[in-house]
């Protein structure tokens, strides 16, 4: 049984909750282990001179735009005059901080780490639209010398191809200005002794060109451990690539949400082929609706932020799913579906065994069946969910992919 990646360390504190305080102390445990994530603050660094796109990146990462609410200021005028941050609309303690670069007459260097609190921050993207600095190098190896992860971000790749097409009309070829800008700012930073450190090239205006998506997965690979599963799961699911890193987070809570249900007798469903925990898993299966971007409000974020119909996102969803879900009636109806169309998975033999693989949970289950049933219960809507989000995100690429041929055929 896959338990999830986390189950082995967290065994050991869970013996020892038991231990201490009982059932209740179990309980208490393992809803800081589903829930703790939430209460993490999350800060990252966006530096960078002003017009290299820094209010453009911030407002992409969190997928808005200058329009919506909270959305960074974006003009020709400088509109970095102070330190400011800015929430992600999935997870208010997720700031992304733009700060000035080095090297003016309010951040010189001399007192630019004192002024911008370099402690305070998890990671550092540093972003221009040119070339990097001497202070922007400065910086970086300041930052290296603090043990600190940091990123080279190079902005504005579209401008840049557009400008060599109107320059070269007859010779363009995308590819070869990408390849060169790449080249020549990994040569830029070699000869300034950063050799080693991520580069990339990005849009903030076409996010699945380039390498904007690449930022994410990597800017969570490299987040200091204690903090990741925070980050998966406040970024959103835009990418198979993010899909797989917030399933793979989701799967490691379903023996938590079972075991919490574990403790209260179950009511099985009539027509229903397990016996679980019916409210746990809507509950949790809500999370996974949100989280994996079949709600409302993230496709239709996703689908202003693609130039995709909204109304076409949402026939897949609700046709993959096999029922419109608003609200949580809706995802107990769909909970309900889904197990019925279940084949039957569980039964007393094998509860015997999960208890024995399990023996501190099986010690303070009153229904060790519900765990089982509620296990396998979220296992199906997840897996459900996962296959749906994939689904999304490839209608989306389909649509834009059908536009850009169009456009080339005008």
């Amino acid at each position: 049984m896959d338990m999830g990646w986390d189950f082995l360390d967290d065994l050991d504190e869970l013996k020892d909750a038991f231990k201490s305080g009982g059932v209740e102390e179990c309980r208490s445990m393992l809803e800081r282990k589903r829930d703790g994530w939430k209460n993490i603050p999350l800060d990252v660094a966006v530096i960078g001179s002003s017009g290299v796109g820094k209010s453009s990146f911030i407002n992409a990462i969190r997928r808005l735009t200058a329009d919506d609410e909270g959305g960074a200021a974006v003009g020709v005028t400088e509109t970095t005059v102070d330190i400011r941050s800015y929430q992600h609309p999935c997870n208010q303690l997720l700031k992304f901080w733009d700060l000035p670069g080095v090297g003016t007459d309010r951040f010189p260097r001399e007192t630019y780490l004192f002024k911008i609190g370099v402690d305070r921050f998890d990671f550092f993207l540093l972003i221009t639209s040119d070339r990097f600095t001497q202070d922007d190098t400065w910086l970086g190896e300041e930052l290296r010398r603090r043990n600190k992860k940091f990123f080279f971000v190079r902005t504005k790749i579209g401008a840049d191809i557009s400008n060599n097409k109107k320059a070269h009309p007859k010779t363009h070829n995308e590819e070869a200005v990408v390849k060169h800008i790449r080249e020549s700012t990994l040569q830029h930073l070699r000869e300034n002794g950063h050799e080693n450190i991520p580069v990339f090239l990005i849009d903030s205006y076409k996010l699945k060109k380039f390498d904007f998506e690449q930022i994410e997965h990597r800017l969570v690979e490299d987040f200091p451990t204690m903090k990741k599963t925070a980050l998966v799961l406040s970024l959103q699911a835009t990418s198979d690539e993010m899909i797989s890193l917030k399933v793979a987070e989701l799967r490691s809570r379903i023996w938590k949400v079972a075991a919490l249900s574990g403790v209260v007798a179950a009511v099985p469903l009539p027509g229903v082929s397990m016996t679980f925990d019916v409210a746990a898993v809507v509950r949790e299966a809500d999370v996974y609706y949100t989280q994996l971007g079949l709600d409302e409000v993230s496709l239709k974020r996703y689908a202003k932020l693609t130039s995709c119909d909204y109304r076409q996102l949402r026939s897949v969803v609700d046709s993959r799913l096999g029922c419109k879900v608003i609200g949580v009636e809706g995802i107990k109806k769909l909970v309900d579906e889904l197990a019925k169309r279940a084949p039957s998975l569980l039964t007393s033999a094998a509860m015997e065994e999960v208890s024995r693989y399990i023996p501190v949970i099986g010690s303070f289950l009153s229904a060790t069946l519900s765990f089982g049933g509620t296990y396998y219960a979220l296992k199906l809507v997840l897996d459900k969910m996962e296959s749906v989000a994939r689904e999304v995100v490839k209608s989306a690429a389909d649509s834009a992919a059908a536009d850009a041929d169009l456009s080339d055929d005008d």
